[in-house]
């Protein structure tokens, strides 16, 4: 009992063969010291369809499940292990009894240690490097740290930019935290926010420097229906449809395209809202101002319809230079509006009547080019029976119309062989009907045409007609008679009716003839 305790105290303990070894003890410790959520090193000694078997110097053999070498949250590009290799892993579960198990896990290890890069990345600076993986419903995936984060697409560009993801993938660039949940995995960030920041600050300086009137050049960014957007660097211009050329009603896509070099003027800065108002055609030279060099009058022309208004057509002659062709001179016949004779975008021949540069206004004829009586002589003719159609009553006639602005007129006395009180009587409005030229007078613009010329004549009208004729002979031929008779009487009655007779003179007449 003594020479125990004196080992105790004093001497080195006796090690008898076959005991365990400071060694054992040694590895035996260290086992002991492995638990949940540590993290060790370990070499692969066996592989199956399940997993691998790990050594990590425990009493037993770690098995790493197949669903514990990755997880969709690592960005991956390691293959699988083969015996022999040496991999880093977490212990996640430990079972001691008769059958002792160890349960370790691969991607938990590396995630922990890569979101322990995020985390010191993101402690250095609000800014952290990500690069593009794939385009994703809603956003985009990206690489921090070997950890897949997430940029919703409203993150992506400048607040109200449209932008495609998928032209992120393999770019690098830089971002802004949004949200982080190491439990859920979960990293959210913004591009949006870095740009716009960006933005700001060279917007003060180009808003510092840039005043209305200057003349900048910039690229066309997009083209809409009412103007077109260029970038001018750190902000971004409009110009709207009627600043982008002199010519009216000037399509954008005609004039320009998306990523040409343009030069603008700017008309107006609103750096509350952030808009640039420019314009194209304000770099560009006036036509008005040298138009009476190139245009004069009685020039012939080619144009296209711009407008058609109630008074005339608007006809564009030169991009920015339109003349108007007044109703009047529109048609030979009477219109009631324009759209009758033309239509908007009608290519035109027209002939310049004046040019009025100072009030920038060029008066153009249309009829002048297109006159229907030209050749009417060698078209019609006297006793030529025409199909015409009625196109207004007056009290004198009819006027009908020959062919488009050729009238003519049917007098009310060659409406019928019979009296006709008036046209209505006889003719409408519309109607159609054969008449027979009398009279072609170019010079003056009028035929006379007949009704009457294509009637038979009616026996019983004939003779009534013979009878009036021959009274009229009777009255012409007694007229003298009456007129020498007239002559008579006037003899014998007007000198009793000049001489004064009394009773006495007439009373001693007769006695004195009976007398006798």
């Amino acid at each position: 009992m003594v020479e125990h305790e004196n080992n105790v105290e004093g001497m080195d303990p006796v090690i008898e063969s076959g005991s365990t070894t400071m060694e054992d003890m040694l590895a035996e410790y260290e086992a002991q010291e492995i638990h949940r959520g540590k993290l060790v090193d370990g070499v692969i000694v066996e592989a199956s369809e399940d997993g691998w078997l790990v050594d990590v110097g425990y009493k037993c053999e770690g098995f790493l499940p197949r669903r514990e070498w990755t997880h969709r949250a690592l960005v991956e590009d390691v293959p699988e292990p083969s015996v022999g290799d040496t991999i880093r892993v977490q212990v996640i579960n430990i079972i001691q009894n008769e059958e002792s198990q160890l349960v370790v896990s691969r991607w938990r290890s590396a995630f922990d240690d890569r979101w322990n890069a995020v985390e010191e990345a993101l402690g250095k600076s609000d800014v952290v490097t990500v690069r593009g993986l794939r385009k994703v419903k809603g956003g985009l995936i990206v690489d921090c740290c070997g950890i897949e984060g997430f940029i919703p697409i409203s993150h992506l560009a400048e607040e109200g930019r449209g932008v495609n993801p998928g032209r992120f993938v393999d770019e690098i660039f830089e971002v802004k935290l949004l949200e982080k949940d190491r439990k859920k995995r979960r990293l959210v960030f913004s591009r949006r926010s870095v740009l716009e920041e960006e933005m700001n600050y060279q917007r003060d300086g180009f808003y510092s420097q840039v005043e209305e009137g200057a003349v900048l050049e910039g690229a066309v960014s997009s083209i809409t229906s009412f103007g077109v957007f260029v970038s001018l660097g750190p902000v971004e211009g409009l110009v709207h449809i009627s600043e982008l050329s002199w010519q009216r009603n000037a399509k954008p896509k005609e004039i320009v395209k998306k990523g040409d070099s343009v030069k603008v003027k700017v008309i107006g800065i609103d750096r509350e809202n952030n808009r640039i108002s420019l314009s194209m055609k304000q770099v560009q030279s006036d036509p008005w101002e040298t138009v009476g060099e190139r245009w004069g009058k009685d020039v012939l022309t080619t144009g296209v319809v711009t407008n058609l208004t109630d008074f005339g057509a608007f006809v564009e002659i030169e991009p920015g230079i339109e003349g108007l062709i007044h109703i009047g001179d529109l048609s030979w016949t009477r219109i009631k509006h324009p759209k009758e004779v033309l239509r908007k975008g009608e290519t035109v021949d027209v002939r310049i009547l004046d040019v009025d540069c100072e009030r920038k206004r060029i008066s153009l004829g249309y009829k002048q080019l297109h006159d229907p009586w030209n050749g009417v002589g060698e078209r019609y003719a006297a006793g030529q029976d025409v199909e015409v159609k009625v196109v207004r009553l007056a009290e004198f006639g009819a006027f009908v119309e020959l062919e488009k602005g050729v009238e003519g007129l049917i007098h009310i006395s060659q409406l019928s062989r019979q009296r006709v009180e008036k046209p209505e009587d006889v003719l409408q409005e519309g109607q159609e009907v054969t008449a027979r030229v009398l009279e072609v007078n170019p010079a003056e613009r009028r035929i006379r045409l007949s009704l009457s010329a294509l009637q038979q004549p009616d026996e019983s009208q004939e003779q009534q007609q013979a009878q009036s004729r021959r009274h009229s002979d009777e009255e012409r031929s007694e007229r003298p008679r009456r007129r020498q008779g007239e002559g008579r009487q006037k003899e014998t009655v007007l000198p009793q009716e000049d001489a004064s007779v009394t009773i006495g003179d007439y009373l001693g007449g007769m006695f004195n003839n009976g007398g006798r």
